[in-house]
């Protein structure tokens, strides 16, 4: 037998193998959610309460299934040979290209993305493949420290300016905050080099300089995002000079006791095979472990969504969030692999171990007032993994904010801009 065909049998037989062990795992979850609501007295009582009951039982059985050592194996083991084929039949020069024609459609998509339901910014072209937005506001700016929203490489930043009455941009726009923010704009070919310093260092320090240009101020106050959220901790620790505040949102720190099943699978998947043949981290492979995490809600998103009428605006507020949870950009390879390795896997940030070039990442550099919000449902950022850097850190003005919703709840929740966001605003009007 050939090492092509053995290359291909390998690829085939992890692919069954991965679905065999996926569906048993699915199936031991119904089952274990059927038996978990036949014994309840729900099945008299509460009737209408069963699909409640089944789902909820169903997602927390297949949560701590789907991080089996067989699961993870099999499925380490199909993107290994997935790989390995499609550098083979030179598939990934195919993607390479596609990635490339992506790149070049969404500039021409981005303005209109960009000002759709959005709040009106300034575009304002930086040396790299990133822009800086300066949002206009009819209100008077109030503060003297400008404000500087991160974003996260793995969705587009408009999470955090989605539609008008979920914005958090908007909201600070009209508390009399002077707001820019990163766009880091689709990777293209000039990307593929670029890593983690990049953006923590050379971007960042050049987006703020650009900012003291603009408004004069010395220092900004930083708003972290996800990954976002990283860089802009990383750069107050080189540059503790340029932050006045800093706000930490939903950001992976500390990923020791990380039990996600996002978390699992990343510390046991080859990233440094798939950035060296793509490159880039394509975003079908993201986007399918989103939705095998929780099939189940993806199946009845829909059905349990529009089960009750819905006003114009709420279907307008579901479909933007559905476009944006999908609209996954390649993340440039040489970040996602430093970030997987240095943070998901040997967690070296918060032991003040991790390091950028010859820099060492030292957060005992964090003396700035220090805001961290968390989400208390988020199985994408568990709280555990951020709690920790509040008493980390040896600033004394220091606060953490846990908040009883999701990743994405954080962002567009309607209880979150009733509650947590002018809760962040205040916090931030007494630092400014």
């Amino acid at each position: 037998m050939s090492y092509n065909n053995t290359k291909f049998i390998r690829y085939v037989t992890s692919y069954f193998d991965l679905i065999r062990e996926y569906n048993k795992e699915t199936y031991n979850a119904f089952l274990e959610s059927w038996q978990a609501f036949l014994g309840s007295n729900s099945i008299m009582s509460e009737p209408k309460n069963a699909q409640n009951i089944i789902r909820t039982k169903f997602n927390t059985v297949l949560q701590e299934n789907l991080k089996s050592p067989k699961m993870v194996e099999s499925l380490r083991n199909f993107i290994n040979t997935d790989t390995e084929l499609a550098e083979y039949l030179k598939l990934n020069i195919g993607y390479k290209i596609f990635a490339e024609t992506y790149a070049a459609w969404d500039k021409l998509v981005e303005p209109i993305r960009n000002s759709v339901n959005r709040t009106p910014s300034q575009v304002i072209k930086m040396d790299g493949n990133f822009d800086l937005l300066h949002y206009m506001s009819e209100k008077e700016t109030k503060f003297k420290t400008p404000l500087l929203v991160v974003g996260s490489l793995i969705n587009r930043e408009h999470i955090l300016d989605l539609l008008p009455q979920i914005s958090i941009v908007r909201h600070f726009c009209e508390h009399g905050f002077d707001v820019y923010a990163t766009d880091w704009k689709t990777p293209s070919s000039i990307s593929r080099n670029m890593d983690l310093e990049t953006f923590t260092h050379e971007f960042l320090e050049n987006a703020i300089e650009k900012i003291k240009q603009i408004t004069g101020a010395q220092q900004v106050s930083l708003f972290g995002y996800c990954w976002g959220g990283i860089f802009a901790l990383i750069h107050a620790t080189i540059h503790p000079e340029n932050v006045k505040n800093l706000i930490l949102h939903a950001t992976p720190i500390d990923m020791e006791n990380d039990t996600s099943v996002i978390g699992v699978w990343a510390r046991h998947i080859d990233v440094e095979k798939l950035v060296s043949v793509f490159g880039s981290i394509p975003p079908l492979y993201l986007n399918l472990a989103f939705l095998m995490r929780n099939p189940v809600e993806a199946l009845l998103k829909y059905p349990t969504y529009f089960s009750q009428p819905r006003t114009a605006d709420e279907i307008n507020q579901f479909f933007n969030i559905e476009s944006w949870l999908y609209d996954s950009p390649p993340i440039i390879g040489n970040v996602f692999l430093k970030i997987i390795e240095d943070i998901y896997k040997n967690n070296l940030l918060i032991k003040n171990q991790m390091k950028l070039g010859d820099k060492v990442i030292d957060l005992k550099k964090i003396t700035m007032p220090l805001l961290n919000i968390i989400g208390e449902k988020d199985d994408l950022v568990p709280p555990q993994t951020s709690m920790s850097i509040i008493n980390t850190v040896p600033t004394k003005d220091k606060k953490e904010i846990i908040f009883p919703t999701g990743h994405v709840g954080l962002c567009v929740s309607n209880n979150a801009h009733k509650k947590l966001w002018p809760e962040v605003s205040e916090w931030l009007t007494e630092r400014s």
